[in-house]
C-alpha cells in the first residue's frame, strides 16, 4: 500500500513550467453587448432572476447567455466566467 523507498524528484531546467502565461485570449473571445452586461451583473451580484427583472427577460433566458458565456470561455461555472472576463479586461468592476 505505501512505496517503501524513497525517491526525490528534481525538476529538469529542460522541462516547461508548469504554469505558463496563456495567449491574448481578449482577441480570440469576442461577446456580445447582451453577454457583456450579463457578466456585469453578475460580477455585482446580481442572480440570474435578478438579471432577468433588468432585461425585462426570463430567468432561462439569462442562463442561455450564461451557458454561451461558459462555453466561449471554456468553464464550467458562471463565477469563473466572471474572473476570466474580468482578468482579460472585458468587463471591470464598478
Amino acid at each position: 500500500m505505501f512505496r517503501t523507498d524513497s525517491t526525490t524528484f528534481s525538476q529538469s531546467s529542460s522541462h516547461a513550467p508548469l504554469h505558463t502565461q496563456a495567449p491574448d485570449l481578449a482577441v480570440i473571445i469576442t461577446l456580445t453587448p447582451r453577454e457583456k452586461e450579463v457578466l456585469q451583473w453578475s460580477a455585482a451580484g446580481k442572480t440570474s432572476w435578478e438579471i432577468g427583472k433588468i432585461f425585462n427577460c426570463s430567468e432561462a433566458g439569462v442562463n442561455y447567455h450564461f451557458s454561451r458565456i461558459r462555453h466561449k470561455f471554456g468553464v464550467s461555472s458562471r463565477g469563473c466566467a466572471v474572473v476570466k472576463a474580468l482578468e482579460l479586461g472585458l468587463i471591470e468592476l464598478r
